[in-house]
């Protein structure tokens, strides 16, 4: 091999004895995400919002990342997340509700919260008094935040979440005992935002992901948020508004990339623009 990359150095015939090995490292990468596809798409009744697991690794990432954002210890993010983990009932709660939902054959009754673990810790984590997530689709997010929010308020701090969606039948695994520590404000994200009395201590962009759109949400929050305030944008991916929003307003900005386990989803991830916590 050593001899034909000297050779592929040097000649265009070296060039060409290459492209099978080229071609397998290639493949290499992208098949098994193919096979998984292909499972998936016989085995999952998702179509969109898709849920998953995530690698082991890249939760102890996420657990370090929300440490960083949140100023807290790696131990006490670290418990917050196995406190999500091992929450039988909230789990119980979303499998139970999506096998008896309208929406049960465009549902899969998992509870796989993705990187809405880093949602939950960070909300654990500052004690928010009010979240605001717009675009809420079947309420997976606004459950686990509610869900945070309800273990704040055993421990005397109190909170409330505000789900956004333009879609009036949308969030509907908020229902008790979580609904107790959310809503659903049913409307145009912007309208919504402008109606907000404050202050907003953590807010998800999560709606409609073009530029204009995003970058709308985020001026509009702006004069609502509390001084240490989270803001996040749920597919940072997608655009740079957050980013160029954190640059203009002083604040940090982070990202972070999830690794699905046994999906074929790829490069979704978390931005987060904060004040350090000092």
């Amino acid at each position: 091999m050593s001899a034909l990359r000297k050779l592929a150095r040097t000649t265009w015939l070296g060039r060409l004895l290459l492209i099978p090995f080229r071609l397998k490292i290639a493949l290499g990468e992208t098949l098994p995400a193919v096979g998984r596809a292909l499972v998936w798409t016989l085995r999952s009744r998702e179509h969109h919002n898709f849920t998953y697991a995530l690698e082991p690794m890249n939760v102890r990432y996420l657990t370090a990342f929300v440490a960083v954002v949140t100023g807290q210890s790696h131990a006490t993010i670290a418990g917050y997340v196995r406190e999500i983990e091992e929450d039988a009932e909230l789990r119980a709660h979303i499998i139970s509700t999506s096998m008896r939902s309208e929406e049960r054959y465009v549902n899969d009754p998992v509870a796989h919260y993705g990187r809405r673990i880093g949602w939950y810790a960070m909300v654990r984590a500052i004690k928010p008094r009010l979240c605001v997530e717009t675009g809420t689709d079947k309420g997976l997010g606004t459950c686990v935040i509610a869900a945070a929010l309800r273990r704040n308020a055993q421990e005397g701090c109190p909170g409330q979440v505000l789900g956004m969606d333009l879609n009036p039948n949308a969030g509907f695994l908020l229902q008790p005992p979580y609904s107790e520590f959310g809503r659903l404000v049913p409307g145009d994200s912007h309208a919504s935002i402008r109606a907000l009395a404050g202050p907003v201590d953590f807010f998800i962009h999560d709606s409609d992901h073009t530029p204009e759109h995003e970058a709308a949400e985020f001026d509009l929050i702006e004069p609502k948020l509390s001084p240490h305030a989270l803001l996040l944008s749920d597919n940072a991916e997608v655009t740079d508004k957050l980013l160029l929003h954190a640059l203009k307003t002083g604040r940090e900005f982070l990202f972070f990339t999830e690794k699905p386990a046994r999906h074929w989803a790829r490069d979704c991830g978390i931005g987060v623009a904060f004040r350090p916590v000092k």
